[in-house]
């Protein structure tokens, strides 16, 4: 396979797990001007005059996260700049990637993509920018921040390459005190983290059942409550266990602290507490169960809670609902990391990067990232804005209460490998057989180890031609 296939593949993999969100009617400016990256266009100070051609920022991010208002805000203040709303469309990112045509601005998961973009040579180092700017200052730089570093060997060291928009501690979780008061179950204390072993079983007694019928969910997840890469990742962290090797060339799952994390999904799977290929509940997706009162408890950051207030299932009653720190693996370390911090970096390829600096500092600084703590859909990149987030409420006051003990644990990285394609999927496909009594679990690790070593060895492989 030739390098920039491999790339268009990589990146239709990568950018995938970047581009959710709703995509609401479009916003993008329709003005005639020239595109940022185009190499023969001039910027305003060359060309002289407020009749010169304004530079163009291509920024690929939803509709629903920057409006036109906003948009035409910073155009009357910049005169000189115009911003280019492009959908977040991953196959299309992909094949501008490959082709050299990508946006100026890209948004993606610091978590999982950083390495990739870096290793590619897509990301531009921001840290020069960073020490120059007043709006968004490194020491003020929260821990989410630290997804989008990368030494070319450890994430979360070296070069800065992004900001988050904003983020959460992903593996927090929210309970429904009705149906803990309705099952006679105790709520479990918010100061300190269950087990996973713990909230598992805590799960099944919050599974109710009529005959074939599951009338209550004990735990709603995102998607399906199954096993996935990030939450096995989140389980070894806890752990003090890596899968990959320093230098990423060789992948290790059969491991005995992977086969207990894995070992969990198995049994609370067949035991039915969420969602899952067993049942074939028809939710769209896990937070659907929680916010009609189906399922007792929900995994998930702290961005719920915006959900939450804002959900027409659950805005009248907040005092129903709390949250609690995230579980830790059975004789663990106490973390909280995040699994996503949605946020950006700046093509490296842009022929114009002051006048990108300029879009990326406004839309990740400033008044903008104060509006976004205030609506309390996320943990501001900048710590001197976590103040913001809402505290009226006593359900704002017991989320940000427990939010706050998280951040102690929030510093530490998921591990990623940049070279395994689809680890998730992989993941997925050999735990199947075992949720339904068709392979035992030993058997799927050594099968998922076989598969993603070899699939680890290609990328690698291919990267290097």
């Amino acid at each position: 396979m030739k390098k920039k296939g491999y790339l268009l593949l990589g990146l239709i993999m990568a950018v995938g797990l970047t581009a959710c969100g709703n995509n609401k009617s479009g916003s993008e400016t329709n003005s005639p001007v020239k595109e940022g990256n185009e190499s023969q266009q001039a910027s305003p100070s060359d060309k002289g005059g407020k009749d010169a051609d304004p530079i163009v920022v291509r920024f690929n991010i939803n509709n629903d996260e920057i409006s036109t208002e906003q948009i035409k805000q910073f155009e009357d203040d910049n005169p000189g700049i115009k911003i280019q709303r492009e959908d977040t469309d991953a196959t299309k990112l992909a094949a501008q990637l490959a082709t050299g045509e990508a946006p100026d601005i890209i948004r993606i998961s610091g978590v999982n993509d950083t390495p990739s973009y870096v290793i590619r040579g897509i990301a531009m180092d921001l840290t020069p920018f960073i020490q120059k700017s007043s709006i968004i200052r490194e020491d003020d730089l929260g821990p989410a921040t630290n997804v989008f570093r990368f030494d070319g060997k450890v994430q979360g060291q070296g070069p800065i390459y992004g900001i988050p928009k904003d983020w959460s501690p992903d593996y927090t979780v929210w309970y429904n005190k009705k149906l803990f008061e309705a099952a006679g179950v105790p709520i479990p204390d918010a100061s300190q983290p269950m087990t996973w072993k713990e909230l598992f079983e805590l799960s099944k007694k919050l599974t109710i059942t009529e005959g074939d019928t599951i009338k209550q969910f004990g735990l709603g997840i995102l998607g399906k409550s199954e096993a996935d890469l990030p939450w096995l990742m989140t389980y070894l962290l806890s752990k003090g266990v890596t899968l990959s090797s320093s230098d990423f060339s060789s992948i290790d799952y059969d491991k005995p602290e992977v086969k207990e994390g894995l070992g969990l999904w198995v049994d609370a799977v067949k035991a039915n507490v969420g969602p899952n290929q067993i049942n074939q509940d028809k939710a769209a997706w896990g937070g659907e169960i929680f916010l009609t009162d189906r399922a007792a408890m929900m995994l998930s950051g702290y961005w719920f809670s915006g959900l939450l207030r804002n959900d027409e299932h659950t805005k009248t009653h907040l005092d129903d609902f709390g949250m609690l720190p995230a579980p830790i693996a059975e004789g663990g370390k106490r973390v909280s990391p995040t699994g996503s911090a949605t946020g950006a970096i700046i093509n490296k390829a842009t022929k114009h990067p002051e006048e990108t600096w300029k879009v990326y500092e406004w839309y990740f600084g400033g008044k903008l990232a104060e509006e976004r703590a205030k609506g309390g859909w996320g943990v501001p990149a900048m710590k001197h804005l976590v103040e913001m987030l809402p505290q009226t409420t006593e359900f704002d006051k017991q989320a940000f209460k427990v939010l706050q003990g998280e951040l102690n644990y929030s510093n530490d990285v998921l591990e990623v490998n940049p070279y395994l394609l689809n680890g998730d999927a992989l993941l997925k496909k050999h735990l199947t057989p075992v949720y339904f009594g068709k392979s035992m679990l030993d058997e799927a690790m050594k099968q998922l180890n076989k598969d993603a070593s070899t699939l680890l060895k290609e990328g690698m492989s291919a990267a290097q031609k």
